[in-house]
C-alpha cells in the first residue's frame, strides 16, 4: 500500500514539472516584452507589427514554447524510464507494431472521438447552454474560432507532442510499476481530464485519456497515441473552420463506427486464421 502510495505521488511529478516550465515561459515571455519595449522606446521606434504580432499571440507562443521545452526535458526522462523495458521486449521478441492497417484503424478512432465529441456538445447546447457557453470561451481562447498558424501550431503539433509524454508516457509508465495496467490507465486519464482545468472538456479528455492508453498497450508505442492525438485536433480545427451542420456531425459519427465495427471484424477473422494456419 506504501509502495502504491510513493508510486502515485511520483506519477504526479511530470506534471508538477509541466506547470513549473509552463510558469517559467510565462515569465520569461512578459519579461522578453518589457525589454522589447524598453528597447524600442530607445531606438524611437514606437509601432512594430512583429511585437504587436507576439502580443497578440502571446498565450499561444509561451504555450507552444513551454510544450515544446517540456518536449525536450521529457523525452531524455522517458528513454530512461522505458530502457530496461524496451530491452526486456526485444529480448523476448516483441516489437512496436504500427504498421500501415493500425494506422487507418488508428485515424478512423480519431474520427470517431472528434464526431462523438461534436455530436454530445451539440446536445449540451440545447440541455446545458451555460456550461456550453463556458465551454465556448475555452475554445475561444485556444483558437478554435479564429485559428492562427501560432494556435494551429500549438493545438495540432505541440499539444499531442507534449501531452502524450506527459500522460501516456511519463504518468502511465510510472504507474505501471505498481499498479495493474486498467488502473494506472484510468488514473492518468483522470490526470488527463484534471489537467484541461474545465469541467466539459475534462470530461471527454477523460474518455480520450482512456483510449489513448489502451492504444499505447496495444501498439506497444507512444506514436500510435500522437498520431491518434494528432488527428483528433487537426480535424477539430477542420471542423470549427468549415462549420460542419449537426446531420453532417451526426452522419459522420455513424460512418466512423461502422468503418470501425468492419476493421474491429476484419481484425478479429485475421487474428483466428492465424491461429488456425
Amino acid at each position: 500500500m506504501i509502495e502504491k502510495a510513493k508510486t502515485l505521488l511520483l506519477s504526479l511529478t511530470p506534471i508538477a514539472l509541466m506547470y513549473i516550465i509552463q510558469i517559467a515561459a510565462a515569465l520569461g515571455g512578459q519579461i522578453l516584452i518589457i525589454w522589447a519595449n524598453q528597447f524600442m522606446a530607445m531606438a524611437h521606434v514606437y509601432q512594430s507589427p512583429v511585437l504587436q504580432y507576439a502580443v497578440d499571440q502571446y498565450v499561444y507562443i509561451v504555450s507552444a514554447a513551454s510544450y515544446g521545452l517540456f518536449f525536450l526535458v521529457g523525452y531524455f526522462w522517458y528513454r530512461r524510464i522505458v530502457a530496461g523495458r524496451r530491452a526486456a521486449y526485444l529480448e523476448r521478441g516483441y516489437k512496436p507494431a504500427l504498421d500501415s492497417g493500425a494506422i487507418i484503424g488508428i485515424f478512423f478512432i480519431a474520427l470517431f472521438i472528434q464526431f462523438a465529441v461534436s455530436s454530445l456538445l451539440n446536445i449540451l447546447a440545447v440541455v446545458a447552454p451555460h456550461l456550453m457557453g463556458q465551454y465556448m470561451e475555452v475554445m475561444e481562447g485556444l483558437g478554435m474560432a479564429k485559428p492562427s498558424v501560432i494556435s494551429m501550431l500549438y493545438v495540432v503539433v505541440m499539444a499531442p507532442l507534449a501531452e502524450e509524454l506527459l500522460m501516456r508516457g511519463l504518468c502511465l509508465k510510472i504507474l505501471e510499476r505498481s499498479f495493474p495496467f486498467w488502473a494506472a490507465n484510468f488514473l492518468q486519464a483522470l490526470f488527463f481530464g484534471i489537467y484541461h482545468m474545465n469541467l466539459i472538456q475534462g470530461c471527454y479528455a477523460f474518455v480520450m485519456g482512456l483510449i489513448l492508453g489502451r492504444l499505447v498497450k496495444k501498439y506497444g508505442t507512444l506514436k500510435a497515441s500522437i498520431l491518434c492525438h494528432f488527428i483528433i485536433n487537426f480535424s477539430g480545427q477542420v471542423i470549427s473552420v468549415i462549420n460542419f451542420s449537426v446531420f453532417g456531425i451526426f452522419i459522420g459519427t455513424l460512418v466512423c463506427a461502422g468503418i470501425l465495427v468492419l476493421l474491429y471484424i476484419w481484425e478479429r477473422r485475421k487474428n483466428e486464421d492465424f491461429l488456425y494456419r
